[in-house]
């Protein structure tokens, strides 16, 4: 096979891993983002105010992801600090819910916040 054909084979194994990691990093975001809207159904006011809470997590839950999600690396697995994760994203949605003049809707997410708790051992 040669040098060339060892090299090739490098550099298809390292692509197979690096799509494995972020097929994960993925499937945790679709998982989590799933887990949100599950904690939102808690607020006072979802059955009235649903999509547009629905709609705030959109808005803010990749970023607030990508943040806390460590894909990893060739010694270390992936990691996810989940309780960083939910308070920034409650924080940005808090925010965002003010911007828009919603200032109760706004302390309900804050008043979420106050009581999310993740356990870091599971």
């Amino acid at each position: 096979m040669g040098k060339a054909g060892g090299i090739i084979v490098a550099l298809v194994i390292a692509a197979i891993a690096i799509g494995l990691k972020f097929s994960n990093k993925s499937e945790e975001s679709d998982h989590t983002r799933q887990q949100v809207s599950e904690l939102l159904h808690t607020l006072p006011d979802y059955d009235q105010a649903g999509p547009w809470y629905e709609g705030l997590v959109d808005t803010h839950h990749e970023a607030a992801f990508s943040h806390h999600y460590d894909i990893g690396g060739r010694r270390r697995s992936a990691s996810f600090d989940q309780m960083a994760y939910i308070h920034e994203l409650l924080d940005l949605m808090a925010a965002d819910a003010d911007r828009q003049n919603q200032k109760e809707r706004a302390e309900y997410i804050r008043e979420l916040r106050k009581t999310v708790y993740i356990d870091p051992n599971g």
